[in-house]
């Protein structure tokens, strides 16, 4: 009895990413814990900044998840063919969840962040549309021509930061995120050797649209003066740098020793979602936010042994190697 109730959390899981959950949610932490003591940018704060601390969090939390379960369903719903041949093993190719079922569970996932995001704002509803958007438009389309898709994945991770603070001014955490992702999209599309291949017209791409969103988020606050957060230390800039440095060292350990390319590109995406709340922690650390950083970190600690407990149950019911989180 026990046994199948498993086997169905875990379909479930592997079809909503919840690795890419935590990212998101990581995120949307961060920008609150960021605003709410440095200070109020932009008045579409407001809503986060009068409620309890943990209510703010909470509905966050349901807001990133939302809307990344939603990505994943749509993800698992576009591919189902193409999951079939090479990816047997997934929840809807394998038949462990209908197509149907996964259509539901990301429209639900959809209109409970909507919900959150009504209850919030009339901006942050409009925010988080857009956001979805960009989430469809990436898993319909734009993820099969690389320099579109890496372009659009950046995009969708800006525009989720900035759902609850639109015109945040200090938009230097929410462009590391952007690389971040970034860089980890182009390598797994290079490691699983998709087509169409990654080339240097592709490369050319992806930095123009890296830059063209650092442009975006440097003119959406407006005339708000300097960009630099003035209570932000320079010497703060060590923890990030510090944390980028060590998940390049950790990757290429990863990538080098993996049994496969396939198996590596699944880690370095597993991985490269969990290190996002990494940054955040950094950026908090180096503003001297210790409390803020270790809710943040208590976050990400939960995220760590979630995956390690999915990973167990997975052998437990003998799940293959690549197994999805």
């Amino acid at each position: 009895m026990i046994r199948p109730l498993i086997v169905n959390l875990l379909s479930t899981v592997q079809l909503s990413r919840l690795t890419h959950a935590f990212a998101a949610v990581a995120n949307l932490w961060f920008i609150i814990l960021w605003s709410r003591r440095v200070g109020l940018e932009h008045p579409m704060a407001v809503s986060i900044a009068e409620s309890p601390l943990w209510i703010a969090l909470g509905l966050a939390s349901i807001l990133g998840v939302g809307l990344s379960t939603y990505g994943g369903a749509l993800n698992d719903v576009f591919d189902v063919n193409r999951d079939t041949t090479f990816a047997p093993n997934r929840p809807i190719p394998s038949g462990r969840i209908t197509a149907q079922s996964a259509a539901i569970i990301g429209f639900a996932s959809l209109l409970s962040a909507l919900l959150v995001a009504a209850i919030l704002d009339q901006t942050v509803l409009l925010a988080t549309l857009f956001c979805a958007a960009a989430i469809l438009f990436y898993n319909a389309a734009a993820k099969h021509i690389p320099g579109v898709g890496i372009f659009t994945l950046g995009a969708v991770y800006a525009s989720e930061m900035l759902i609850l603070n639109f015109g945040l001014r200090f938009v230097w955490p929410i462009m590391l995120v952007v690389l971040h992702a970034m860089v980890v999209q182009a390598a797994v599309h290079r490691l699983e050797q998709k087509r169409p291949r990654f080339t240097a017209l592709t490369l050319l791409g992806v930095v123009a649209g890296y830059a063209a969103i650092c442009v975006f988020l440097l003119w959406q606050p407006g005339d708000k003066g300097w960009l630099w957060e003035p209570e932000f230390p320079w010497y703060g800039l060590a923890w990030p740098l510090a944390a980028a440095v060590l998940f390049l060292i950790s990757s290429i350990h990863k990538v080098r020793f993996a049994s496969s390319p396939a198996f590596a590109a699944e880690k370095l995406q597993r991985y490269g979602s969990l290190w996002i709340g990494m940054y955040g922690i950094c950026w908090l650390l180096g503003a001297g936010l210790y409390g803020e950083a270790l809710i943040l970190a208590a976050l990400v600690a939960l995220a760590i042994i979630w995956m390690m407990v999915v990973r167990d149950l997975g052998a437990w019911i003998e799940q293959p190697i690549g197994y999805r989180w």
